[in-house]
C-alpha cells in the first residue's frame, strides 16, 4: 500500500506541467470533488525527470467555486525544500490536503520560485491513504 497513490479516475487538474513557472501557473481543469471532503489531497509528481534546487519555495493555492464558473481564492500553502529535488517519473514533489470547507468545485494553482528547474508535473487529486 505504501508508495501507491490511489486516484479517482478523471481527476486531474493538469498534466505536464513545465518547469519552471515564471509566474502562478492555473491548472487547466476544475473538478467537482463533491461529498469526499476530508478524504482527498492535491498531489504534485514529476510526470518527466525533475529537478528543483534545495531552498526552492513551492505554493499550490486552491480556487473554489459553487459551479464550475467564477472561482474565488481560498487558501494558499507554501512548502520550502530544505534539499534539493532530483525525481524520476512519478516521484512526489508535494502533498498538500484539500480545504474541507471548500465549495464544490475545486482548481490548484502551482508556482515554484527556482528559475532553474527543470521537467513537467503532474497536478491531481488523491485519496487519503
Amino acid at each position: 500500500m505504501y508508495k501507491h497513490i490511489l486516484m479517482e479516475r478523471g481527476q486531474i487538474f493538469e498534466e505536464g506541467v513545465a518547469l519552471p513557472i515564471s509566474a502562478p501557473h492555473i491548472c487547466a481543469a476544475g473538478l467537482n470533488i463533491g461529498n469526499k471532503l476530508g478524504m482527498l489531497a492535491c498531489a504534485v509528481t514529476a510526470k518527466s525527470d525533475v529537478s528543483i534546487a534545495a531552498g526552492t519555495t513551492l505554493t499550490v493555492t486552491f480556487l473554489h467555486s459553487d459551479s464550475d464558473g467564477a472561482y474565488g481564492e481560498h487558501s494558499s500553502h507554501t512548502i520550502t525544500l530544505a534539499d534539493a529535488l532530483e525525481l524520476g517519473p512519478g516521484g512526489v514533489v508535494a502533498r498538500v490536503l484539500l480545504p474541507p470547507d471548500a465549495r464544490r468545485w475545486i482548481k490548484a494553482v502551482v508556482s515554484c520560485d527556482d528559475a532553474a528547474a527543470s521537467g513537467s508535473i503532474n497536478v491531481f487529486i488523491e485519496f487519503l491513504k
